[in-house]
């Protein structure tokens, strides 16, 4: 057997339970929506096992001449580590995510709004009109904010929020309007999420991200109104 052999199959064994799942899969559903999934992956952690067996095996072989192998061990050995904190979710690592970011997307449901779609104010004054553009501008811009910071984080940055357009500031507001904005904003952007997860990714780059899409279609609409009102 090749000096190289084991540490070689150790390595294989430490990266195999990446892409084969060999174990239990637990997801709670609310209201038709997975609020939280967990595995368990028993292959990763018998694969793990043996491979970081394998790796000390070549370590403890005394070999001054030989150091590659060693090498190799060492770095298999730390894979298998890391294979087995990954198999009982100590850390939670998916290359393929890497790989494909996008594999795990959810679909989109918004494609635009109809015509009589608005948001609606009971009292249409110059102040109620900036109220409202404030508020929804807070949350729109708050929320892209998370999906950036998630998108990031989880899926190679692919936006799927004009994020532009959602951080655009109106130059009709003044000092004050902008910075209560930007506080809002702020609060919205600190609720989002900050670990990798399949319902994490169904909530913030599904429906959030349709919510936000609408919401911006929306804040044009109320801002075309109200721009329209002070001409008048």
């Amino acid at each position: 057997m090749s000096r190289f052999s084991k540490p070689i199959i150790a390595l294989i064994l430490a990266l195999a339970p990446f892409f084969l799942f060999f174990g239990t899969t637990n997801t709670v559903t609310v209201n038709g929506e997975i609020v939280q999934d967990s595995q368990f992956n028993l292959g990763g952690l018998l694969m793990g096992l043996i491979g970081l067996g394998l790796a000390f095996s070549v370590l403890r072989t005394p070999a001054p001449k030989h150091r590659a192998p060693k090498v190799l061990a060492v770095i298999a050995g730390l894979a298998c580590i890391v294979q087995m904190a990954n198999a009982v979710e100590l850390v939670r690592l998916k290359p393929l995510d890497w790989i494909f970011p996008d594999r795990n997307l959810p679909d989109l449901v918004y494609s635009g709004l109809a015509d009589n779609d608005k948001i609606f104010l009971s009292v249409k004054t110059p102040d109620s009109y900036r109220r409202a553009l404030v508020v929804e501008k807070s949350k729109i811009a708050g929320k892209a904010m998370a999906h950036k910071t998630y998108a990031d984080l989880c899926h190679g940055s692919r936006y799927r929020i004009e994020l532009e357009r959602a951080s655009n500031i109106p130059d009709y507001l003044n000092a004050d309007e902008i910075a209560y904005l930007n506080k809002e904003a702020d609060r919205h952007a600190e609720a989002g999420p900050t670990e990798c997860s399949q319902a994490n990714s169904n909530r913030v780059m599904g429906r959030e991200t349709d919510e936000v899409n609408r919401s911006m279609d929306l804040f044009d609409r109320l801002e075309k109104e109200y721009l329209a009102s002070t001409t008048t």
